[in-house]
C-alpha cells in the first residue's frame, strides 16, 4: 500500500510542478511588494502572523529576495549572456528598489518627478516590473 501511495503522491508532485506554481507565487509576492514599496497600494496586513502590517523596508528586501531567486532560477542565470538592453533592465531594478529605499536622493527623484501626482512611484513600478519580465522570461 505504501508503494501505490508513494507513486501517486510522486504524480501529485509532478503534476504541481508542471503548473509552475513557485515561480507564480514569487510574480505575485514581487508584484504585491513593489506596489506597496511605491504606493500603489497601502497596506498589505498578514492576518495569520499576528496581524503583521508590510513595512516598506520588508517590501523592498522581499522583492530583491524572490527577484534573486527569480533570476538564479531563468535559463539564462548568467547575467553576460544576456543583451545590454536586458542587463540595463535587470540592474534597474535592484537600483531603484532599493535605491528608493535607502538612498534619500533616489527617493526625493521619484516623488519629485510627478510633482503631485504619482508619477515617479508608477514609472519606478513600471520599471521594477519590465526588469521582472526579463528576469522570468
Amino acid at each position: 500500500m505504501s508503494s501505490s501511495y508513494s507513486s501517486s503522491m510522486t504524480g501529485a508532485l509532478s503534476e504541481y510542478a508542471n503548473l509552475r506554481t513557485l515561480p507564480a507565487i514569487f510574480s505575485v509576492v514581487f508584484v504585491a511588494t513593489s506596489l506597496y514599496q511605491f504606493g500603489g497600494i497601502t497596506e498589505i496586513t498578514l492576518t495569520w502572523f499576528s496581524n503583521y502590517s508590510l513595512t516598506t523596508e520588508h517590501a523592498a528586501l522581499a522583492g530583491i529576495a524572490v527577484y534573486a531567486a527569480a533570476f538564479m532560477s531563468s535559463e539564462t542565470k548568467r547575467f553576460e549572456n544576456y543583451e545590454t538592453w536586458e542587463q540595463i533592465a535587470l540592474g534597474a531594478v535592484p537600483v531603484v528598489t532599493l535605491g528608493y529605499q535607502y538612498v534619500s536622493e533616489i527617493t526625493t527623484l521619484i516623488n519629485d518627478l510627478g510633482g503631485t501626482s504619482p508619477l515617479g512611484a508608477q514609472l519606478a513600478f513600471a520599471v521594477t516590473l519590465f526588469g521582472w519580465f526579463v528576469a522570468v522570461r
